[in-house]
This record gives structure tokens, C-alpha cells and sequence, in this order.
């Protein structure tokens, strides 16, 4: 009986997914259009390359964007970001492409500057492959980790300051990204940027991001027979798919499901460029606070900024980064330029139509910039934390947020900044504490007794 039963069960199994599979197939007709076509293959520019034959493209011409990331204007985008290096000192490769395979599951987008700078030679390295994140890289030019620090803090900037024109918080689209760290690494150290001229770059027509479509929106009188076909055809067709995903989960024999696992690897931080950097974003952060008008976002920027300045006192003199103390100063480093960032926010906060509460960064790593919605953790059920967008994703998906691993002090097994005893575990760099720079204070006073 209990044999019969599972034979009858699979069957209704291969039944669904067949019915499945032409339905699929039938909308993909219904609401399939020309204008809405993917790109084609024939396009010399928008194939699949690999690894070599991007080296030999970026070598005749360092700027290489597909359509894949080129936000519907690909040509323009490199037309922009080859004028934005075009006075450049150093080499800089821009390579905004479609996945080329055969790079690592975590940091393709670095693994594949890694190959391309090993195929290329010295230079900057601002890559995204897609389904990743930008990444900046460098070997025989200036601190990169700065410049991609000077990098997140201009995009976070641009979305700040875009927070009005649309409902939520609007993307940076990777063709703007990638400019704004092009100027950047143009410009050299100490990499800075018009904070104006970070928006207007989001704001040019190629970097805009475009409004979800959906077929529905093609024609403006719901009323007309060929849109009553289109939204027929969807509601139908949508509800048979829902039926019958419905029937496969319930005849699915039941598996408890695995919990995906990545090692963890560390972040190669260098102590005194990321000091360098939260003493430049203090600095900037003690003049907007003597500028700016008496209120409570005020006096919380004087806290972060008091807090701030407390932390980057004690990093005056730099450990070597075999003593112990180094991965201390790491960790120190990245509170204050954080605790500055938060300042900064604080006193954006005043000129916003609506309050976006106190800054908080990516809980994961907060040098990913502001978290842009709240998540479980991985494992810890029940437990939201904030979180950027691609850590969202992974840990909605199963995966492992890219979070802050430090590799000083070393240890056996590399785990996440969060999982150690210090005051930026216990916050989560600000993420889990609006009041951060009071917490540091505490902290440290009763350090000091």
C-alpha cells in the first residue's frame, strides 16, 4: 500500500512539473515582445568572454561596460568613464561584464581583477561581474583600500541626497559606481570628491535607474481588448502556476533542508590607510559640526564626533602588523571612521523632508555604507539585524552574508567581527545601537579607571 501510495505520488509529481513547464512556456509567449527582447549574441560587444579574451579587449581599450550592467546605456557609460580617466597618472581597468565563469563563488568580482591584473599588469582595477558587487582593486599605485573606501563614502552620499526623488532609497546603478570611482582614482590621493559632483553623477540620463517595468504598463487604457487579453492571459496562466507549485510542495517527500556553509575568509585590511581615512572623515566631520545650526542632530554629531577623535587618539602610534595590538587598532580604525560617517549622517538628518533615524551600517560589515533593510542572521533565527542589500540577499537565500572577518590576531578558524567580546561586536559598529558614540564613551571611561 505504502509503495502504491509513493508511486501514485510521483506520478502527480511528473505530471505538475510537465503541466508546469508548458505553462511557463505559454506566458513566456502571452506577455513576450521584440522591444523587450534580451540582447542578442550577435552582438559582438555583449557575448560571453573569457577571462583572456577581457585581458585582450581591456588591453586596446581599458573600459569595457556590457549591457548586462550598463543600466540600458552601455555605450554611453563607457564613453563617460573613459573621459573620467582619460587624464589619469596610472593605469585604470573598468570592466562591468557579464560573469565569464570559472571565478570564485564568493568575491568574483575580485577574483576577477586578481586574474585580469595578473594578465594586465599593475593599475587600479574597478570590476563587476554580474550578479556580484563593485569591487576596486590595486597593485603598484596608491592605497586602493582607501580609494574604495572614498568610494563608498561618495555613493552613500548620492543616495542620501537622492532619498526625494522616488519612493524608498534609489540605487546607484553600476555605470555610476564605476564613474564615481573612476574620478576618484583620477583625482589621487587623498581621494576626494565634490559631494555634488558624486550626485550629479547618479543623476546623469545613462546613470539614472530605470522604473520596474511591467507589461502591464505598456498600454495606458486598461480598457482595450489587447490589455483585457494581456491581463487574462497573466491572471490565468499566474494561477495555474500557483496551483500547481502548490501540489508539487504538498506531494514533495520531505527533506530537512541543508544549511548552506562558506568558509570564511579574512579581509586584508592595511591599519594606517584606513586610519588615514577616519582621521580625513573626522576632520571633515569637525568642520560641518562648526557650521552647522544648534539643534539635537547637532549635539549628536558633536557625540559622534567626540567619540571619534577618543578612538583616533589612541591609534596615533601604529603597532607593526605582527604584534597583537594591530588587530585592536584594526578593529579601532574602523569604529571611528564609522562613529564619523555616523556624524556626518546626523547632520543630514536636519534637511531631510523625512527622518531616516540615526545612521546604521551594515550590520555584516559596516564597511559596506548604510544598511538598506533589516535580516535574520544565518543560523540565528528570529535575530533582524540591518543589513546592505547583497548581505540581505545571501542570508535570505541560504547563504553567508560577506561579513567582517579580521585576520589580526590570526586564529584556526576566521569568524566574523561580530562573534568577538569587544564594544563593536556588542553594537554592531552602530548597527545594533543608535547611540553608539555614547556607548564608545562609556566604554572607554571605564577602561581608564
Amino acid at each position: 500500500m505504502r509503495g502504491d501510495a509513493a508511486a501514485r505520488a510521483r506520478a502527480v509529481r511528473r505530471a505538475a512539473r510537465t503541466a508546469l513547464a508548458g505553462l511557463v512556456a505559454a506566458l513566456a509567449l502571452a506577455v513576450g515582445s521584440p522591444a523587450h527582447a534580451a540582447a542578442t549574441p550577435d552582438d559582438p560587444d555583449e557575448r560571453l568572454f573569457t577571462v583572456d579574451e577581457l585581458a585582450a579587449r581591456l588591453e586596446q581599450d581599458p573600459v569595457l561596460v556590457q549591457q548586462v550592467l550598463g543600466n540600458g546605456d552601455a555605450d554611453g557609460a563607457e564613453e563617460r568613464i573613459r573621459e573620467a580617466i582619460a587624464d589619469a597618472d596610472v593605469p585604470i581597468y573598468v570592466a562591468l561584464v557579464a560573469d565569464p565563469g570559472g571565478l570564485a563563488d564568493r568575491f568574483p568580482s575580485q577574483d576577477l581583477s586578481t586574474k585580469l591584473h595578473k594578465r594586465l599588469g599593475d593599475g587600479y582595477y574597478i570590476v563587476q561581474v554580474s550578479e556580484s558587487i563593485l569591487m576596486i582593486d590595486g597593485w603598484g599605485v596608491p592605497d586602493p583600500t582607501s580609494l574604495s573606501l572614498a568610494r563608498n563614502d561618495a555613493t552613500e552620499v548620492a543616495r542620501v541626497a537622492n532619498d526625494h526623488l522616488e519612493e524608498g532609497r534609489p540605487r546607484v546603478t553600476p555605470p555610476a559606481d564605476a564613474q564615481i570611482a573612476a574620478e576618484l582614482a583620477t583625482g589621487g590621493e587623498p581621494f576626494e570628491i565634490d559631494p555634488d559632483r558624486a550626485v550629479e553623477i547618479t543623476k546623469l540620463p545613462g546613470n539614472v535607474a530605470p522604473p520596474a517595468y511591467s507589461v502591464l504598463d505598456d498600454d495606458p487604457d486598461p480598457s482595450t481588448p489587447g490589455s483585457r487579453a494581456v491581463v487574462a492571459t497573466v491572471v490565468g496562466v499566474g494561477a495555474l502556476l500557483v496551483g500547481l507549485r502548490l501540489l508539487l510542495w504538498l506531494t514533495a517527500p520531505k527533506r530537512r533542508r541543508p544549511t548552506r556553509t562558506v568558509a570564511r575568509t579574512t579581509r586584508e585590511l592595511e591599519l594606517a590607510p584606513l586610519v588615514a581615512r577616519a582621521n580625513r572623515e573626522t576632520t571633515r566631520l569637525s568642520r560641518e559640526v562648526a557650521d552647522a545650526p544648534t539643534g539635537p542632530n547637532a549635539d549628536a554629531a558633536v557625540g559622534f564626533l567626540g567619540a571619534a577623535e577618543a578612538v583616533l587618539r589612541d591609534l596615533e602610534t601604529l603597532a607593526e602588523p605582527e604584534d597583537r595590538q594591530y588587530g585592536v587598532q584594526l578593529r579601532d580604525a574602523v569604529g571611528a571612521l564609522v562613529l564619523a560617517q555616523s556624524g556626518q549622517f546626523e547632520l543630514g538628518r536636519a534637511k531631510r523632508k523625512t527622518d531616516p533615524g540615526r545612521y546604521r551600517p551594515c550590520f555584516f560589515d559596516p564597511l559596506h555604507g548604510r544598511a538598506e533593510s533589516t535580516v535574520e542572521v544565518p543560523g540565528r533565527t528570529a535575530v533582524e539585524v540591518p543589513a546592505c542589500r547583497r548581505c540581505a540577499a545571501a542570508a535570505r537565500d541560504g547563504g553567508q552574508p560577506d561579513a567582517l572577518v579580521f585576520g589580526s590576531p590570526a586564529r584556526r578558524r576566521p569568524r566574523p567581527y561580530y562573534e568577538e567580546r569587544t564594544v563593536w561586536a556588542r553594537t554592531g559598529y552602530g548597527a545594533l545601537d543608535g547611540e553608539l558614540w555614547s556607548t564608545v564613551l562609556d566604554e572607554r571611561a571605564g577602561a581608564s579607571r
